[in-house]
């Protein structure tokens, strides 16, 4: 037998069915009928070439179900695709026959079909990367999971982790296969099991929903994927269409699409069927062991001057609103940049940037966040432009677990007045999502760069600037609290915002003296506004002098170091050591003069005399010698 499978037979039966989305059982549609007439815009067909290929309509882009083998050409680079578990076939476990008997179905789809069951697996390559492919075609029973469709993904899964490549998977599916009953719903925890297996490797799984994808296989392996597609208009949801519509009414119709699944942070990226091939070889390329940084290389630093500003004076520059943002740098100092959307759970929060780039030749992740330039303040309830979700902090973690899945160093960026507060956003998990987004930044195990561009405001910037190496634009500023607010809070007057800055020390030369960032990267002249292409080009020569000198470190001695540094923050160590030991002679030395003074109090001829006490601290400042107590030797 030979190893290929071809993927278009002679005697293939036609596909030409109506989409799930209008009918709900599939397998009961009559497969022979020809498309003359696209079935949503009433277009001559017939003669097109890409309707013919691909089935999509080129008047409207509607997309048709297509079987898997079409598919599968339409993906995997010319003649490399080899099919495996070809001959694994279901049987009837409980003897399911109450209308049709389960066994007549299944020769009844093998023989209009041409396969041997619903889901079709093997190797091939895509965009010149060997991957596994995994692909579904729902005119096989619906696409429903039954044991054998289970067992072959769960093959394919281990077949990639195995292999130490990368899967991906192409889902259409109407859900579970009731003629196996409890058997099928197995096959949830088996294929769920096998892709947590695969991810743990190391390697990429990524999944392109069509329609439909309900049920048990969107419920278990499909959601497992590191990154999801959908195609246009496609049908998503747990719960198939009709069940919705009995509950919703015709709410169903417009929350059970792509499209919702997008704005609700559910999918990554909504690809037209013929941009497919091209996205999926731009990801798989984008993670490719060859373009990762194995040692370093050196990069000269430039040496250009810090000018010292006021405090105040660097607050309005990093809040200008001409001031250039995330996504101009992620645009002007990285390429290839594939953006990626989503927390998985609600929403996609506009304010939060994830997506897989290029820097100098090493593929990197970058999670950034994104200020608006309309200004500070926006829309009528007060919130500030910038401010990140419960939600954006769930899409910045999953960012992050991505990159350590794909082995790609994490560049941060850092460009908010903090975290937005409500009480919805309480009852959304904010601390929550605070707090497991610092801890995943603390034991990532890949080298972490964080960048401050602008506005570090709070747990904002706190959350994704915990990393191997801290930098910090020149005018950018960080602080635990807006200056106007301290002002208000400490001061009963927003009008000296001014003074509390000054005190806050939150510009990024006091940022170092503290040891709270590593480095200063020097804007232009007038600033970043000034020169924005400037502020771009010394940006990415400085990330990538840093990104090479963390290349090729080990993971452990990283997570190690990287703790130990945000451990060192605040710590009993030798600068607070220096204090608490002036402050102690300073309290012996008073201690002193006051036994004297007492014991001179009953002379007559005299009365007490009283030590200056910063005449004392003039004499500490002087002296070197170290105390004798228990807690200086302590």
């Amino acid at each position: 037998m030979a190893d290929v499978t071809p993927l278009f037979p002679e005697n293939e039966p036609p596909e030409d069915q109506p989409s799930a989305g209008q009918v709900e059982e599939v397998a009961s549609l009559d497969l022979e009928k020809p498309v003359q007439n696209c079935l949503s815009c009433d277009a001559d067909v017939s003669d097109s070439t890409k309707f013919r290929r691909l089935r999509v309509c080129p008047i409207c882009g509607y997309h048709y179900t297509i079987s898997a083998r079409r598919r599968i050409a339409a993906i995997a680079d010319e003649g490399s695709f080899k099919e495996t578990s070809k001959w694994i076939q279901s049987l009837d476990p409980l003897e399911f026959s109450p209308r049709i008997s389960y066994r007549v179905r299944l020769l009844q789809d093998q023989t209009r079909t041409g396969l041997s069951e619903a889901a079709v697996t093997g190797t091939c390559i895509i965009g010149g990367t060997p991957v596994v492919i995994i692909v579904l075609d729902s005119s096989f029973l619906g696409g429903s999971m039954g044991v054998v469709v289970g067992e072959k993904v769960t093959l394919a899964l281990e077949l990639a982790a195995r292999k130490k490549v990368p899967c991906v998977a192409m889902v259409t599916s109407g859900g579970a296969r009731i003629q196996e009953g409890v058997l099928s719903l197995m096959q949830m925890a088996k294929t769920t099991l096998a892709a947590r297996a695969l991810k743990d490797k190391g390697q990429a799984f990524i999944v392109s929903l069509s329609n439909p994808s309900t049920g048990q296989v969107l419920g278990s392996f499909a959601s497992m994927a590191d990154i999801i597609f959908a195609e246009p208009g496609s049908h998503i949801g747990f719960a198939p269409l009709g069940d919705l519509r009995k509950l919703e009414g015709k709410r169903a119709d417009t929350e059970h699409t792509a499209e919702t699944y997008l704005e609700r942070g559910h999918v990554d990226a909504i690809v037209e069927r013929d941009r497919l091939k091209h996205e999926l070889a731009s990801v798989l390329d984008l993670i490719s062991p060859e373009f990762r940084l194995t040692s370093s290389r050196s990069i000269n630093s430039e040496n250009v001057a810090i000018r010292p500003r006021e405090a105040w004076e660097m607050v309005k520059l990093a809040r200008r609103p001409d001031r250039p943002r995330a996504r101009f740098y992620i645009e002007n100092v990285f390429a290839n940049f594939f953006e990626l959307h989503g927390d998985r759970v609600y929403t996609d929060d506009p304010s939060i940037i994830i997506g897989l780039a290029r820097l100098g030749g090493q593929s990197v992740m970058i999670v950034a966040q994104q200020k608006s330039a309309s200004g500070i303040v926006v829309g009528p309830n007060g919130i500030r432009a910038g401010e990140i979700t419960p939600g954006g902090f769930r899409k910045a973690r999953r960012g992050v677990i991505l990159a350590e899945t794909f082995k790609l160093p994490l560049v941060t960026i850092v460009d908010s007045p903090g975290p937005r507060l409500g009480i919805d956003m309480e009852q959304r998990g904010l601390a929550s999502a605070i707090s497991r987004m610092i801890d995943q930044m603390g034991r990532v195990k890949i080298p972490t760069l964080s960048i401050l561009i602008g506005e570090g405001g709070s747990e904002a910037a706190l959350a994704f600037g915990l990393a191997d190496r801290v930098l910090m634009l020149e005018n950018a500023i960080y602080t635990p609290i807006a200056p106007e607010l301290g002002a208000q809070s400490e001061m009963s007057d927003r009008g000296k915002a001014s003074e509390i800055a000054r005190a806050l020390k939150l510009t990024s030369v006091d940022c170092i003296e503290m040891e709270i960032v590593d480095d200063i990267i020097p804007e232009p002249e007038q600033g970043a506004h000034g020169s924005p292409e400037e502020a771009a080009r010394l940006l990415k020569r400085a990330l990538m002098r840093e990104l090479s000198n963390l290349a090729g470190q080990n993971t452990k001695t990283l997570v190690r170091r990287r703790q130990k540094k945000f451990r060192k923050v605040g710590e009993y160590g030798n600068r607070f050591r220096t204090a608490l030991r002036r402050e102690t002679k300073a309290w012996q030395v008073g201690l002193a003069a006051g036994v004297r003074a007492f014991r001179q109090a009953g002379d007559a001829d005299s009365g007490p005399q009283f030590v200056d006490d910063d005449e004392i601290l003039e004499d500490l400042d002087e002296s070197d010698e170290p105390v004798d107590s228990e807690l200086d030797a302590t």
